[in-house]
C-alpha cells in the first residue's frame, strides 16, 4: 500500500496477511473510543480496536446490552475469531435509558448520566436514517477535540453530521465509510464472512489530516483483522464505495437472496445491469467534480466475482421486512440526479420496485396481508384457556393453564397451511380432531417486542382450523417433549381470509364457532385466554424474530374428533361470512 505520511493513495485494500505492523506496542496511541451500536459494523470494528488495546465503550440497548454485559463482544470472522470479555471493555451505555433524557439540555444530561467521559473518537455504527438521532445521544461524550467518525452508507448524510457537530461548538467531524460483509448472528455476536480484511476509509472534509486523525490511522494500521485508509481526498473514495453498494443493492435486492455478489458478477445479464447502474452513479459523481478512475470499476467487478455468498445489509433488511437504507442509497441517487440533471433511469426503476417493501416496513402504507405468501411460520399456544388441562395420557406432568408462567408454543412452517376451501389430507390410520382458533397476523418484522408496543405489530386477524392428529405425535409428550407430527403435517392448518385489525373492535372478547357438517360443535371465547395477545406477541418475538405474515394462534377452548369426508367450518360470531374458514377431511394420496 503506497503511503505518504500515513495517508493512503491506493484504492485497493491490503490482504489480511499484510496487516502486521512493526510499530512497538508502547508507541501505539491509546485513545478512548465510544462506538454507537454493536451491529455488523460497530461491533466488528469496536472489537478489533479493543483487541489492539484501545479503551472501547459501546452504546447499546435491550438484548444487545445484556449480552455485552454478560459475554462481552464476540466475533466469528474469516480474519480470525475473537471474544473481548466485558472486563476488557469500557463503559457499556444503555441507549434506552439515555433516550428518555433527550428532552433535557446536554449540560443537565451530563450531570445525570452515569459513565460520562470525554471520548477521543465517537464512531457512529448505526444505519444512515438513524444517524441524526444517534448522534444526539452521543453529545454528552463529545469534548473539544473529539473526532466524530460516521460509518454509514450513503453520501447525503455527511453534511448533516458535519453541521450538527459544528453546531455543538466542540468536536470535529470526519468523512468516513467502511467495507465489510457482516451481520448480527445473535445479540453481541457478529459474523463476518466476506471482505478480507474489512477496512475503514476516512479523512478530513477539507485540508490536511489533523494530528489526532493521524493517530487514528496509526491505530487502525496496528489493529488485527482490519485496515484503515486515511485519504487526502476522502470523498472520491467514499463515492467509489457508494457507487458499489448502491448498484449491488439495486440489482441484488430486486433479484432476491439467490443473487449474491458472486452471482451478480458471474452472470452476464446481471453484471451488465450492475454496470449500467454503476455508470449512472459514476457520471453523477463526476458531475460534482469528483474523481472516479476507470480502473476502480474493473476492480469492483473482480471483487463481486470473489465475494461468494455476500449480500448488502440493505438488501438483507429489505428481504427481512425491516426498515432499511434504500432511500439513503438508491433514493439519494435519484434525488441528486434530478438536481444535477444527470439521468438515472435504471437506479430509479429499481428503487421504485423496492419502495413498497420499505413503506411497509416503516408503516407508511397499509396493504392486506397474505400470510401464506408473505409469512414464514405459525406459532400456536398450548393450553392457553383458563380451566384447561393437558390430558394425563399425553403428558409426563399434568399441567393446567394456570400453571404456565408464560406461553408455551408449538411451531409450524407456513407450508403446513392451506387456504380456506382446501382439503386436509389425513395420513392413513390417523385419527383427527378439530380446533378453531383466532389467528393474530403480524404486520412487520419484529423481535424482543415489549408488551406495551406489541399491538403495534398486529396487522389483522384470521380464523384458523388447527387440525390435530390425535394418534400421531402425542407419544413423545409422555417424555416431556414438544409435539410436532400431530401439528405440522402438510395441510393441517386451514387459514381463513385476512381481516384488518380495525375490523375487530375487541379481539379478546370474541366468540369463535366451529361447525362440522353444518352442525355447531363448539362456541369458544377469547375472553378465557390466560395470556393476552400482547403478552403472546412479546413472548413469541423474544423466542424467535417474527416476520410480516406470520400467524400466532391464540389457543382453542375445546376439540372434537373428525372422520374422513367431514366438512369443518370456523368463524367469528357477528363477522361477515366471507371470513369463514372451511376445509374437507380427505384421505392423503399415496406417496407411491
Amino acid at each position: 500500500k503506497a503511503q505518504v505520511s500515513g495517508v493512503s493513495s491506493s484504492p485497493n485494500p491490503q490482504p489480511a496477511s499484510a496487516q502486521a505492523s512493526t510499530m512497538p506496542a508502547e508507541d501505539i496511541p491509546k485513545l478512548r473510543w465510544l462506538v454507537f451500536g454493536c451491529g455488523g459494523v460497530g461491533g466488528y470494528f469496536g472489537a478489533r480496536l479493543a483487541q489492539q488495546g484501545q479503551e472501547v465503550s459501546f452504546m447499546a440497548r435491550t438484548a444487545t446490552l445484556a449480552a455485552l454485559q454478560k459475554h462481552g463482544v464476540r466475533i466469528k470472522s474469516i480474519c480470525g475469531d475473537l471474544t473481548v470479555p466485558p472486563e476488557k471493555l469500557g463503559a457499556l451505555i444503555d441507549t434506552g435509558a439515555l433516550g428518555k433524557a433527550q428532552a433535557e439540555e446536554p449540560s443537565a444530561k451530563k450531570a445525570k448520566i452515569a459513565d460520562v467521559f470525554e471520548a477521543d473518537v465517537i464512531v457512529l455504527g448505526c444505519k444512515a436514517w438513524e444517524a441524526e438521532r444517534c448522534l444526539a445521544m452521543c453529545r454528552p461524550w463529545c469534548g473539544k477535540d473529539t473526532l466524530v467518525l460516521p460509518l454509514q452508507n450513503g453520501v447525503e448524510g455527511f453534511d448533516k453530521v458535519k453541521n450538527i457537530v459544528t453546531s455543538w461548538g466542540i468536536g470535529h467531524a470526519l468523512a468516513g465509510c467502511c467495507n465489510i460483509v457482516s451481520a448480527i448472528q445473535e445479540p453481541g455476536m457478529i459474523r463476518h464472512w466476506a471482505a478480507d480484511p474489512p477496512y475503514i476509509t476516512f479523512g478530513e472534509f477539507e485540508g490536511e489530516p489533523s494530528a489526532k486523525t493521524k493517530q487514528v490511522q496509526s491505530i487502525f494500521e496496528n489493529c488485527p483483522g482490519m485496515a484503515g485508509h486515511l485519504e487526502l481526498e476522502a470523498m472520491p473514495k467514499i463515492w467509489e464505495k457508494f457507487a458499489f453498494i448502491c448498484s449491488t443493492t439495486a440489482v441484488g435486492a430486486v433479484s432476491g437472496p439467490i443473487a449474491t455478489q458472486d452471482v451478480i458478477g458471474n452472470t452476464p445479464e446481471l453484471q451488465q445491469l450492475w454496470r449500467i447502474c454503476m455508470m449512472e452513479i459514476i457520471t453523477l459523481a463526476r458531475s460534482y467534480g469528483l474523481k472516479y478512475e476507470d480502473e476502480w470499476l474493473e476492480n469492483r467487478v473482480n471483487m463481486l466475482k470473489q465475494a461468494v455468498g455476500a449480500t448488502t445489509s440493505c438488501s438483507r433488511d429489505l428481504w427481512a421486512g425491516k426498515p432499511s437504507e434504500v432511500d439513503d442509497l438508491l433514493g439519494s441517487v435519484v434525488r441528486m440526479g434530478k438536481e444535477k440533471g444527470v439521468p438515472t433511469p435504471s437506479i430509479s426503476t429499481l428503487f421504485t420496485t423496492l419502495l413498497m417493501r420499505e413503506k411497509l416496513a416503516r408503516s407508511e402504507t397499509e396493504l392486506p396481508i397474505y400470510p401464506l405468501l408473505e409469512g414464514q411460520k405459525v406459532l400456536g399456544t398450548i393450553c392457553n384457556h383458563k380451566g384447561q388441562q393437558l390430558p394425563p395420557q399425553w403428558t409426563r406432568e399434568q399441567k393446567k393453564a394456570e400453571d404456565f408462567k408464560r406461553p408455551e408454543w408449538f411451531i409450524c412452517p407456513m407450508s403446513s397451511c392451506i387456504l380456506s376451501g382446501g382439503n386436509v389430507e389425513v395420513p392413513a390410520g390417523v385419527e383427527m380432531a378439530w380446533e378453531v382458533e383466532l389467528g393474530v397476523v403480524i404486520n412487520k418484522a419484529c423481535a424482543n417486542v415489549s408488551k406495551e408496543q406489541a399491538m403495534d405489530y398486529v396487522g389483522g386477524y384470521c380464523v384458523v382450523l388447527d387440525m390435530t392428529g390425535l394418534s400421531i405425535g402425542f407419544e413423545q409428550m409422555k417424555y416431556g417433549l414438544s409435539w410436532t407430527r400431530n401439528k405440522v403435517t402438510a395441510s393441517f392448518k386451514p387459514v381463513g381470509p385476512f381481516m384488518k385489525a380495525s375490523q375487530v373492535a375487541d379481539p379478546e372478547n370474541l366468540t369463535l364457532i366451529c361447525k362440522v357438517n353444518d352442525k355447531e360443535v363448539t362456541r369458544d371465547t377469547t375472553k378465557l385466554m390466560k395470556f393476552t395477545i400482547a403478552e403472546q406477541i412479546a413472548d413469541a418475538s423474544a423466542l424467535t424474530p417474527l416476520q410480516r405474515g406470520d400467524i400466532l394462534l391464540t389457543g382453542a377452548g375445546s376439540l372434537g374428533k373428525l372422520e374422513l369426508g367431514d366438512i369443518v367450518e370456523g368463524f367469528i360470531e357477528g363477522m361477515d361470512s366471507k371470513y369463514t374458514v372451511r376445509a374437507k377431511m380427505v384421505a392423503a394420496k399415496s406417496s407411491l
